[in-house]
């Protein structure tokens, strides 16, 4: 899998929300698409996944240029204004809508036991806005990626919630490792803090993505039974 942006910009009704931008990323890959904090960071994520038609450049998904299939298999995590939650509902309720849209049971009882099954059952009461800050991100990636046909991530300002990125950029490493393409859009603050070789908004001459190991497989354990069998 890979997904290419080459040369996108996204016009706003009184400037450019994104000057001309090329990024790529494949399976097993992290990229940092870095950016002055703004509406470049939202124009960015949504012509990545299809949910806005570039005013100039391509996107284009295993080389098909195809908005449905960019939407389908590319999400946007916690972008502002579009997949963001309502800070005020209970974080159940958030867990809810994210698991029948990815097409989970979503009842009280199913929620709680996703909760508990992520670490967070303790939260389920909580406004969603007085979760902490790495349980908050982890959450709704998590949901995220539990919707079958999604094969890029793309993290919209991880660090405008503050925090630490280490946080948020070893989950996107986790993500990767895992086989998901992963983009994070991040202040260059949050790069340079991590030491990271970024790509830039408004560039086309990119630094090579973040290659991350895939998670090795488990080896089937041997029952002790069959291992003294073989040795007879």
């Amino acid at each position: 899998m890979e997904l290419e942006a080459a040369g996108i910009s996204v016009r706003g009704p009184h400037a450019p929300m994104l000057h001309a931008t090329s990024v790529a990323v494949a399976d097993h890959q992290l990229v940092l698409l870095t950016g002055y904090p703004g509406p470049g960071h939202v124009a960015a994520s949504l012509a990545l996944s299809g949910r806005l038609k570039p005013d100039t450049g391509t996107v284009r998904l295993d080389s098909k240029a195809d908005l449905a299939l960019l939407r389908r298999r590319v999400a946007v995590v916690d972008t502002p204004g579009i997949t963001e939650p309502d800070d005020a509902l209970p974080v159940q309720t958030v867990v809810g809508e994210e698991l029948a849209i990815a097409g989970r049971k979503a009842g009280r009882r199913a929620v709680l036991e996703w909760l508990n099954e992520h670490d967070a059952a303790e939260h389920a009461d909580k406004r969603f806005e007085h979760l902490p800050v790495a349980v908050r991100t982890r959450l709704l990636t998590e949901l995220t990626v539990a919707r079958p046909d999604v094969q890029v991530v793309v993290l919209t300002m991880p660090d405008r919630h503050g925090g630490d990125p280490h946080v948020w950029y070893e989950l996107g490493r986790q993500l990767a490792a895992d086989g998901y393409g992963v983009i994070v859009t991040c202040a260059d603050a949050s790069a340079r803090l991590l030491d990271v070789k970024a790509a830039r908004m408004g560039e086309t001459n990119q630094p090579d993505p973040v290659q991350v190991v895939p998670v090795a497989p488990v080896e089937p354990v041997t029952p002790i039974e069959e291992e003294v069998e073989a040795e007879a």
